[in-house]
This record gives structure tokens, sequence and C-alpha cells, in this order.
């Protein structure tokens, strides 16, 4: 009984640990306007589970939260930036390509689909990426994309998993506000973090002028 009782508190500890995270996500991300607080305050979000999975739990998560808000919200929105400007571009050729009468220009459709969906899995390791090593805005995106291309099965689990959860998300709306974000970012950081630790035993993988951040 006591075992279970530990347990059951541990299991209790942890659903509010991501409830909290979560929170925090949604109000900085407010904090900003959205516009200007969701890709800093997602980078932060990201810092603090990853620092969960190296076994740094007790740290001050808001104290975490908030410096990392602060120190990359220039960066983030700069990502933020990019991000948008690129699937602004990827979604207006898909919809020209759709509108078009020109059936040489109707065969642009599926290599448009290839290149979304190049875009999309890329987006899964962008955040992991800049949290867990110190690289300017271009590396982090040449390496995410680096590390989508040659980890295919991890990429595969991330995106089936990612969009398993935002399933899971859409049928019960009410976690949205405690566990969307979090649940999410523990599950690509924890993904990620294997394939860092898998890429660096195998001397196959680095990041030119960067190193892997302080824990």
């Amino acid at each position: 009984m006591e075992g279970f009782m530990r347990g059951f508190y541990s299991i209790s500890e942890w659903i509010m640990k991501f409830a909290y995270v979560n929170i925090l996500w949604i109000a900085f991300s407010m904090l900003g306007f959205i516009a200007f607080g969701i890709f800093p305050a997602t980078i932060a979000m990201f810092t603090v589970v990853r620092k969960w999975i190296l076994k740094q739990s007790d740290i001050p998560v808001l104290k975490t939260f908030w410096l990392t808000y602060k120190k990359e919200f220039v960066k983030g929105n700069l990502l933020g930036l990019v991000i948008i400007l690129v699937g602004i571009f990827i979604y207006s050729n898909i919809r020209i390509v759709e509108a078009t009468t020109v059936q040489a220009l109707k065969l642009l459709y599926i290599p448009n689909v290839i290149v979304i969906l190049i875009f999309l899995l890329t987006l899964l390791y962008i955040f992991p990426v800049f949290v867990h090593f110190d690289v300017s805005l271009a590396e982090g995106i040449k390496n995410a994309f680096i590390l989508m291309t040659v980890n295919p099965m991890a990429t595969f689990c991330m995106g089936i998993l990612t969009g398993f959860l935002c399933f899971i998300f859409i049928k019960l709306p009410g976690l949205l506000p405690f566990f969307s974000g979090s649940f999410i970012a523990f599950l690509l950081m924890w993904i990620s973090n294997y394939v860092f630790a898998k890429m660096n035993k195998a001397a196959k993988f680095s990041v030119a002028g960067s190193s892997t951040k302080v824990n």
C-alpha cells in the first residue's frame, strides 16, 4: 500500500509539473501578445523539460522559464519570423498550384506536398536543437534539417506520436490549457535527446562552431 501511495504521489506531482509549465507557456505567450511571445515561451518550455530529462527535476521552474524567456526573446522571435515566412511561402505555392488551370503547373503539386512534409518534420527538431546546442539561427535550422533526414525512424516516431497527441487534445479540448504544449515538448525533447546521444556516440554529428549548452 505504501508503494502504491508513493507511486500515486509521484505521478500526481509530475502531472502538476506538466500543467504548471503549460500554463506558464500560455501566460508568457500572452505576455508577448501571442505574436511576440509564443516562440520565446516555447523555447523556455523546451528548456525546462530538457532539464527534467537530464534528471534536474528540482530546478526552480518559474525562474528558469523567466530567465530563458528574457534571454531568448529576440532570437526566439527571429526564429519565429523565419518559420512563419517559410510557412507562408510554401502555403502560397500550394494554393497557386491548386488554383492554376495550366496542366504543366499541376505537376508541381506533389513536389510541393513533399516540401511541406519536410518543413513540418524539420520543425519537430527545431526547438530541441536550439535548447540543447549553443547555435546561431542558421546553424540551428540547418542541423534540425540534418537530424530529420539522417534519423528516419526517430523522425517517424516523433511525427506519429505528435499527431496522436494532437488528436487526443482535439478530442479532449479540456486538456489543452494544461498539457497541450508541455506533453508535446517533453515527447520531442525526449526523442531528440536520444538522437543527440546516439549521434554523438557514433561521432557522426557535430554542430559547427557550437557546443552543447550547460545543463
